[in-house]
């Protein structure tokens, strides 16, 4: 309809030969056009449909050349472009502010049942699973050169989540921690950008370093103990409580504050440099446990806001209560009716093994030692090593099962069904405990798992990138 137009146009545009994506942009374009010709030519005014129509054989004719002209292309298939935003409806338009409202909202849906019915998102606070799974966990730097640079800093947050903690003296004398009543940390809250995500508030432990009289404050994770850190780092021990056993005190010592080291610091010297590690952020499959019932073995994920009330209603002795509602992970060791017992073996008890963190014992579940996974072999056998020679080397990082709590040695502890004559909830229990035995606070403590508050099982360590990344065991 419009061929002269079509070649004064083509004259005037200085040629460049088309790119493959430039071609490919006008043919959809074109598509479109020729698309709402077809489906709105009753609709349309005679004018309009004379101009989309010969925008349509333009930028066609263009397509045709050969070479293709880059500029004439792009220039004819913005006139289709224009036409089709005047009378395109809705077979062409360009979001508005409230379709990409509802693109968000139909996309948050989609993660939120995805999350609820199949797949949850869980990051590992604690080291109580350890060496199954880990939390958080720190790497501490001895001297000021072995502290990463920027570049260094970035590649450890990609690829192990590390955030870096570093303290110079800003003045010169000797170290001391500066304690907080009973404690060596107080709470606090901390905002934007220290905040979780950068921007919502987050509880942390802040400790108060002090040298030449001057405070230098560490802010570090609430979950994270910066105390087994301390000792170590200036101690050579695990316990801080015993740091002024290696550590002598000034003479006369206030109690308000613990001397670290003899070492004259001077002002710009490294006092404390570390990295804390992210603990695993795995994949909880929730879909499973609606076709199989949880079973001793599993590394369960489950929340504990009713755990405390189950207990009571069905007369649990519980040493503790957790008071509080949050996402736990312990691996389930006993299933409804089970019988449970830790035994001690005889040796234990007079060949000087270090019970501070717990009596050792060896987990029988139904009149056999436990069995299944590997942890349950790993733990037991620790038990049994130290058994034959307290001073056994570990082969791995697995401590050995504790006897203590509801698990103290040769008691025997059974698993209520749903139909006990004691359990008035009518709800199946498990008993669950953390693979790093010295270090978990877990049903031995609390109590059984109702049945209801169990969300699914680990089964995908997807970050960060250390050897545990991978399917769950």
């Amino acid at each position: 309809m419009n061929d002269k137009n079509s070649n004064e146009s083509s004259h005037s545009v200085k040629f460049k030969k088309a790119t493959r994506a430039q071609k490919k942009g006008a043919k959809e374009v074109l598509r479109l056009g020729q698309k709402v010709f077809d489906y709105r030519k009753d609709l349309l005014s005679a004018e309009d449909l004379n101009k989309l129509f010969s925008a349509n054989a333009d930028l066609k004719s263009a397509l045709q050349q050969k070479p293709v002209n880059g500029d004439l292309l792009e220039l004819k298939a913005k006139e289709v472009d224009q036409e089709l935003q005047k009378n395109g409806g809705q077979y062409y338009h360009k979001k508005t502010w409230v379709e990409n409202v509802e693109m968000l909202l139909v996309a948050a849906i989609v993660v939120i049942g995805i999350r609820s019915f199949f797949v949850q998102p869980f990051i590992i606070p604690t080291n109580s699973m350890y060496p199954s799974f880990s939390g958080m966990q720190p790497f501490v730097y001895n001297e000021e050169d072995e502290t990463p640079g920027f570049v260094g800093r970035c590649f450890d947050k990609v690829l192990l989540g590390a955030t870096h903690f570093k303290i110079n003296a800003e003045n010169s004398g000797q170290l001391y921690l500066k304690l907080q009543g009973q404690m060596s940390f107080r709470f606090d809250d901390s905002k934007f950008p220290e905040g979780r995500f950068f921007i919502f508030p987050a509880t942390v432990r802040e400790y108060v370093f002090e040298v030449g009289g001057k405070e230098h404050v560490l802010r570090v994770p609430a979950e994270f103990d910066l105390d087994e850190l301390i000792a170590k780092k200036f101690a050579g021990i695990d316990n801080l409580q015993d740091l002024p056993l290696i550590i002598s005190q000034d003479q006369g010592y206030p109690s308000n504050r613990l001397k670290l080291s003899e070492r004259q610091y001077q002002k710009g010297d490294l006092l404390l440099a570390f990295d804390i590690l992210l603990g695993d952020a795995l994949f909880v499959d929730r879909f499973s446990y609606n076709f199989v019932h949880p079973k001793s073995g599993d590394p369960a994920v489950f929340r504990t806001g009713t755990i405390d009330d189950f207990n009571r209603q069905i007369g649990t002795p519980v040493v503790s209560q957790i008071g509080e509602d949050k996402y736990y992970i312990k691996r389930l060791v006993g299933e409804p009716g089970d019988i449970l017992e830790m035994k001690v073996p005889e040796s234990i008890f007079t060949n000087g093994t270090d019970v501070r963190k717990g009596v050792p014992g060896i987990l029988y579940r139904n009149g056999d030692p436990v069995d299944g996974v590997n942890t349950f072999s790993r733990n037991n056998a620790r038990t049994e090593e130290l058994a034959r020679n307290p001073d056994t080397i570990p082969k791995d990082a697995y401590p050995g099962y504790r006897a203590e709590g509801l698990l103290t040695n040769r008691s025997i502890l059974k698993v209520p069904t749903k139909d006990d004559s004691k359990n008035p909830t009518g709800k199946k229990a498990f008993f669950a405990m953390g693979d790093n035995s010295t270090d978990s606070l877990d049903g031995r403590a609390w109590g059984f798992v109702p049945e209801d508050e169990i969300i699914g099982r680990a089964f995908l360590v997807y970050y960060p990138f250390t050897k545990r990344w991978g399917l769950a065991d």
